[in-house]
């Protein structure tokens, strides 16, 4: 009997030993939480040339309605391009007939003249773009420093590349560029781009009895020149008297934030024959 009492009792004994140890080795199959620490932003820092007079440049995007989104670039072309080529001597001749005139006339900055007028025009032949300001300005103002806007002058901004966008673009070069048009001794070709990728860069201007005639062409540095193909346009007119400018015009971009591909319109060139989509 004693035997079969100690036999029961060992057995009880083994039995809750086994559940205390099936309960004190569980463990936890969820993780502890933890602090995991903010994601840094890829945005690019705004980018400044420190020759240039003109205030910093910012790359920063403009706000949009989503996070993470980039800016949109326009689902319409802004600008037919027709084919045609162009004498760059300052003078608006009979081949500019089929461009169209488009008028630079948005207010970007501080109170232009309220008489100036600024109408651009593009053209496009295997050699290259070929561009058109026609300005009236019954004050000329042409003394200053290369590239300055602090006197009368054209900003030409041009993108080759449709794939550059808010959170791709990084400085102008590799076919982004400014190009400063004044005269040939204030000129700059580019203003902002590196020099040395610019092809055939040809410019002439004519002073007129009612403002300034400015012809300018070059071979792009990476856009196929080719009908169908499409690139990112803006222009500018710099308005000044006395050697300061009073304010500037725009085309596309109204705003006084130029220098971000993504804010110009968007140009296609026109297969040869045609002046107009439909025609």
């Amino acid at each position: 009997m004693k035997q079969v009492f100690a036999a029961l009792l060992a057995l009880l004994l083994l039995t809750l030993c086994m559940a205390l140890v099936a309960c004190g080795g569980e463990t936890s199959s969820t993780p502890a939480a933890s602090s995991a620490p903010a994601e840094s932003s890829t945005e690019p820092d705004a980018t400044t040339d420190p020759a240039s007079s003109e205030a910093p440049i910012s790359t920063a995007a403009p706000e949009t309605t989503e996070a993470g989104d980039d800016p949109v670039v326009p689902d319409a072309y802004s600008l037919h391009i027709p084919y045609g080529k162009a004498a760059v001597d300052g003078v608006r001749e009979e081949a500019w007939e089929n461009a169209a005139r488009v008028p630079v006339d948005q207010p970007k900055k501080d109170n232009p003249s309220g008489d100036v007028e600024v109408y651009a025009s593009v053209m496009w032949d295997e050699e290259g773009l070929y561009f058109l300001f026609e300005i009236t300005d019954p004050v000329i103002s042409q003394t200053g420093s290369r590239g300055d806007y602090n006197l009368d002058s054209i900003y030409l901004y041009v993108c080759e590349d449709m794939e550059t966008s808010a959170g791709s673009f990084d400085n102008f070069g590799y076919g982004v560029y400014q190009f400063a048009l004044i005269n040939k001794e204030q000129e700059m070709l580019p203003r902002y781009g590196i020099a040395s990728e610019v092809e055939n860069a040809t410019s002439a201007y004519t002073v007129t009895e009612t403002g300034l005639i400015i012809e300018f062409s070059y071979t792009p540095t990476i856009f196929p020149v080719a009908a169908g193909n499409e690139l990112l346009i803006d222009f500018q007119y710099n308005d000044a008297a006395n050697g300061t400018r009073n304010g500037a015009l725009g085309w596309y971009n109204a705003t006084d934030t130029n220098a971000a591909p993504y804010l110009w319109g968007m140009a296609v060139l026109l297969e040869q024959g045609k002046v107009s989509p439909e025609s």
